[in-house]
């Protein structure tokens, strides 16, 4: 997404096999920070995108790192926060 200005990379975690280590907390309290609306769309790879509440989206996000990036924005699209699935995230915003 352009035109949104990007934190740095955050280690968040991941939950699979070999670690069980995804930091929920962490990303929930990002989020709850950043966007004002309860509910955000959620992109999941290049072909599945879909609207979702906020606390609904986070609980899946660990689930879709174990095979894709995950992007959540806001309905104006000048808030996001992607995660990568290396176990990274960054949030985003438009300043104006």
């Amino acid at each position: 997404m352009t035109g949104l200005t990007w934190s740095e990379l955050i280690y968040v975690g991941l939950n699979h096999e070999k670690a069980d280590e995804y930091k929920a907390d962490k990303v929930a309290e990002y989020a709850h920070a950043l966007f004002d609306e309860r509910e955000v769309y959620v992109v999941v790879g290049r072909h599945d995108s879909h609207l979702a509440l906020l606390d609904d989206a986070l609980k899946g996000v660990s689930t879709w790192l174990k095979t894709t990036d995950v992007l959540l924005c806001n309905w104006s699209f000048t808030k996001a926060m992607k995660f990568y699935k290396i176990g990274v995230m960054n949030y985003g915003e438009k300043v104006s």
